[in-house]
């Protein structure tokens, strides 16, 4: 294995990666670099650091800035900005991202697709601001991945759009963003984990379920949004010590608002609601008996009763 830099040793990151067998580590110095597309297994590429690397010009493949076609990829330490699509797109598997910012972008911060990849990622202290979509985006097919202590602020669209299962979102936060701040819409068992998360400030809901069961959501900051503070359409997840208030700021919504005929058998329990419009918890019939509400602490609820 070898080290290459950028631009000491090859002129631009592709071709440093051309030059590269897989399993090499590539440094990107101080700068401003065009994008690029990983082709080999195994790479490790690095920079100087967010706001010190900056990736910005010549897209990597097609419109977007930095695209990875290669498993096991390391991306760690540098700014992607300005693509006229994608910032970065993960179309490989096994990958991790760590401390990476992505901003300024025509459409998404992040994308994992999923055609033919996208799963099993780790992405770690992850920045994506000002995209005219969402921050993060996954494909219907890209399933399995982590994000923790990752920021997703003022994006045109959604903060997270996660449209896949078994993902695992931890202590991040998404604030101010247009839309929801985190939209969960698989089309089958979603089965993703929201944990110790601030959904802060959105347009509309702080987090949006409308479909996909079996999501866990527990001990999340759910505070200022536009809409509601966790809409629930979808059956069998677990709403647990959450802490919603202040919601329904444009005068719909509610903390919790869960769908009178689509949402069944979830579990809403032990979360702390105030100061939400126009009710801490609101669960039209059938919804206030197709689920369980149980020691949930709020001032209000349609109907009646739902708060200890």
């Amino acid at each position: 294995m070898s080290l290459i830099v950028v631009p000491t040793d090859a002129a631009t990151v592709q071709d440093a990666i051309t030059a590269a067998n897989e399993g090499d580590s590539i440094q990107i110095l101080a700068g401003t670099f065009d994008g690029f597309d990983v082709t080999k297994e195994r790479l490790k590429i690095f920079g100087c650091g967010v706001g010190k690397t900056i990736i910005s010009g010549v897209p990597g493949s097609g419109n977007d800035g930095v695209v990875l076609n290669a498993d096991q990829t390391i991306l760690e330490r540098f700014t992607v900005q300005g693509f006229p699509e994608i910032g970065i797109r993960v179309n490989s598997n096994n990958n991790v991202l760590n401390q990476l910012e992505s901003n300024f972008n025509g459409t998404d911060g992040f994308s994992f697709l999923g055609f033919a990849g996208g799963d099993h990622n780790l992405i770690i202290q992850c920045n994506a601001s000002f995209n005219e979509q969402d921050g993060l985006a996954t494909g219907f097919q890209a399933a399995n991945n982590c994000m923790i202590r990752c920021n997703s602020f003022q994006n045109k669209d959604d903060g997270f759009d996660i449209s896949t299962t078994n993902n695992k979102f931890i202590s991040n936060v998404t604030k101010g963003n247009s839309t929801n701040g985190l939209a969960l819409s698989s089309s089958g068992d979603s089965m993703n984990i929201l944990f110790n998360n601030s959904l802060l400030k959105n347009g509309s809901d702080g987090i949006s379920n409308p479909t996909g069961p079996f999501n866990n959501i527990i001990e999340n900051l759910v505070c200022n949004n536009g809409n509601s503070g966790i809409f629930v359409q979808n059956d069998f997840s677990v709403i647990d010590s959450n802490i919603i208030r202040n919601n329904g700021m444009s005068g719909t919504g509610s903390g919790i608002l869960v769908s009178d005929t689509f949402a069944q058998n979830n579990t809403i329990r032990f979360n702390k609601l105030k100061n939400n419009t126009p009710n801490d918890i609101e669960a039209p019939p059938p919804a206030n008996t197709n689920n369980t509400f149980d020691g949930n602490k709020c001032e209000n609820s349609l109907p009646p009763g739902l708060c200890t």
